[in-house]
Order: structure tokens, then sequence, then C-alpha cells
């Protein structure tokens, strides 16, 4: 029970997020205003209330539905660093990631990659600090989902686990 309240929960938060940052034209920095126009948040929304089938299959998922489960995992993973980068946009900007061109990336244009290691020293303190280690994890696991490239997804208990810590991440950016 105490997953489906802190599921009910999670849910809540991310509907209000989208809510809340769908047009914030004058009242966010107009910058990130414009990167989270093209946010899709509303689909941050629908990958969230999509967690519940696998919540609901609980321990008796398949390798099938574990590989989805963990491709679900990992874009909302993905989207909530994303979604952070694009609200602090002004602050990024400050001192922003470039390619080897000099170019600079874009928070809503980055990879997941990109993203996880922006996060050192903002999010988390280093590449080994726990949280770190979980987004790491879960990135891996998620691309479980191309063919032809064996990787360890665990257990529908360790995915059950992930689920438990992505409530305490999403409060954390939030």
């Amino acid at each position: 029970m105490e997953r489906r309240s802190n599921f009910d929960n999670l849910t809540i938060k991310t509907n209000n997020v989208s809510l809340v940052w769908k047009n914030v034209h004058g009242l966010a920095p107009e910058n990130a205003a414009q990167k989270l126009d093209a946010a899709m948040l509303d689909w941050q929304s629908e990958l969230t209330k999509t967690l519940k089938i696998w919540i609901d299959k609980g321990l008796d998922m398949t390798t099938g539905e574990l590989i989805l489960a963990r491709a679900n995992l990992g874009a909302i993973v993905e989207s909530w660093l994303r979604f952070f980068f694009c609200v602090y946009y002004d602050d990024y900007i400050q001192k922003p990631k470039t390619n080897g061109t000099g170019r600079i990336l874009e928070p809503d244009n980055m990879s997941f990659d990109d993203l996880k290691k922006l996060s050192i020293g903002i999010l988390w303190d280093d590449n080994k600090s726990k949280d770190y280690l979980w987004i790491n994890s879960i990135q891996y696991k998620r691309n479980a989902i191309h063919s032809f490239a064996y990787r360890d997804i665990g257990t529908p208990a360790d995915f059950l686990d992930d689920i438990d810590r992505l409530y305490k991440f999403v409060d954390m950016i939030l």
C-alpha cells in the first residue's frame, strides 16, 4: 500500500509541475520559459502514470516487462534532470557545457550521459556519490531496451526498489 500512496504523490507532483511550468512567460526568466515551452511536460506526466503498470505487476513481471519498465523509469529520470537544468537555465548558462567545437550544449538537447555528468557538483558531489551511482544504474538498465546488447537489468524487486528511490530523487529535484 505504501508504494501506491507514494506513487499517487509522485503523479500529483508531476502533474502539478506540468501545469505550473507549462506557460511561465512573465513569471520565470524568459530563457527558462522558452526551454520549458518545448519540454513536453505532459509526456513526463504520462510516462509517470505508466509506472503504475509495472508497480501493479510487481514481482510477477516478465523479462520483457522488466525491460520496458526500465525504459520507462530511465525516460522519467532523464526527463527530471532535463527539467532541472531548463528551470535553472540562467544559472547553467553562466558556466555551460560545450562540445568539442565550443558550441554550448543546451540542456533540452543533452544526452542522459551529459545531464548525469553535468549534475556532478550541483545535484551530487561526485561520480562516487550514491545519487550519481543510482542515476548511472538507471541509465545503464534503461539502455537494455537495445537488442543484441545484453545488460543485467536486475530483478523486479530491484526495479521496485528503484521506484522507491525515484520518489526521493523527484523530491530532491523539486
